[in-house]
C-alpha cells in the first residue's frame, strides 16, 4: 500500500533529516510513527504527501509520489492536522465536510449523503450546522476527523491527534481511531494512545529506523526507548 525505498531528504545541504529510509505499510495496518523531537516524523508525513522533494522512491498504492501523480496520490490520503484550527477553515462543520467531496467532483447529493453517514457513524450529528469557532477543543478534533472521513480516503494520516485534549475527549478520539478501517499512520508523543490504537510501531531516530515491529514489544522495551530519548508509556511504568 505504502512504500519508502531508500528515501533521503535534507532541508539544508549536507544536513540530512531523513537518511536511506525504507519500509512498507500494508493495506489496513495501523502504524505508530514515534521518536523524539527532531527524529523526522513530520518530515516523513510531508514526504508522503508530496509536500517535500525526496531522494529515493515513495509509492502509494503503486503510484509514485511525484509531481505528475500528486493529485491522484492525495485523493488516497487524508491528513488530520495537529492543530484543528489550521484544518477547519469554513464557517460550519457541514461546509467543511462538503468542501473536499465537492472539489473532487462528487455530486452535491452524494456529498451530503457522505456527510450525514460520517456524522451518524461518529455520533456527531448535532455538530452538523455548528459554527467552528464555537466548538470545544474535543468537538473540533472530532469534526476534523469527520471532515477527512467525508473524503473517503484509503489512508488516514494523523499528527498528534490527542494533543491538548482532556481525558474524556482523548478517550473518545482513541475509540474513534480504533474503529476506523482505513490504513492509519499516526505520529504522536502520546505512547499510551499509540499502544491503544496501533499494532505496529516504527521508531525513528535522527532520520533512520531504530526499530520496526509489534507495538506491544517496542513500547515495553525500556532500554530501547531510553536509548532513543523516550520513556515507557505511563500505563506500563512500574510493570
Amino acid at each position: 500500500m505504502i512504500s519508502f525505498e531508500n528515501v533521503s531528504f535534507s532541508y539544508e545541504r549536507n544536513k540530512a533529516v531523513i537518511t536511506d529510509l525504507s519500509f512498507r505499510i500494508n493495506n489496513g495496518e495501523a502504524v505508530g510513527l514515534i521518536g523524539a523531537n527532531g527524529a523526522g516524523k513530520s518530515t516523513v508525513m510531508k514526504l508522503l504527501l508530496g509536500l517535500l522533494p525526496a531522494e529515493g522512491r515513495i509509492t502509494v498504492d503503486g503510484l509514485e509520489v511525484r509531481k505528475e501523480n500528486l493529485s491522484a496520490v492525495r485523493r488516497k490520503l487524508g491528513f488530520v492536522l495537529q492543530n484543528s484550527d489550521n484544518q477547519m477553515f469554513m464557517p460550519t462543520v457541514f461546509e467543511d465536510m462538503m468542501f473536499a467531496p465537492l472539489n473532487y467532483m462528487v455530486s452535491r447529493e452524494d456529498a451530503e449523503q457522505r456527510v450525514d453517514a460520517v456524522l451518524e457513524r461518529l455520533g456527531l450529528t448535532e455538530l452538523k450546522y455548528r459554527h467552528n469557532h464555537k466548538l470545544s477543543g474535543g468537538e473540533k478534533r472530532m469534526a476534523a476527523i469527520a471532515t477527512i472521513l467525508a473524503m473517503e480516503p484509503e489512508v488516514i494520516l494523523m499528527d498528534e491527534p490527542t494533543s491538548a485534549l482532556d481525558p474524556y475527549n482523548r478517550r473518545i478520539v482513541i475509540n474513534t481511531i480504533r474503529e476506523l478501517k482505513q490504513t492509519k499512520i499516526i505520529t504522536s508523543h502520546d505512547l499510551d494512545m499509540i499502544l491503544d490504537t496501533c499494532e505496529r510501531v516504527i521508531l525513528l531516530s535522527e532520520g533512520r529506523i531504530a526499530a520496526d515491529g509489534p507495538a506491544a514489544e517496542i513500547l515495553r522495551d525500556r532500554s530501547l526507548l531510553e536509548a532513543n530519548h523516550m520513556e515507557l508509556p505511563l500505563s506500563l511504568c512500574g510493570r
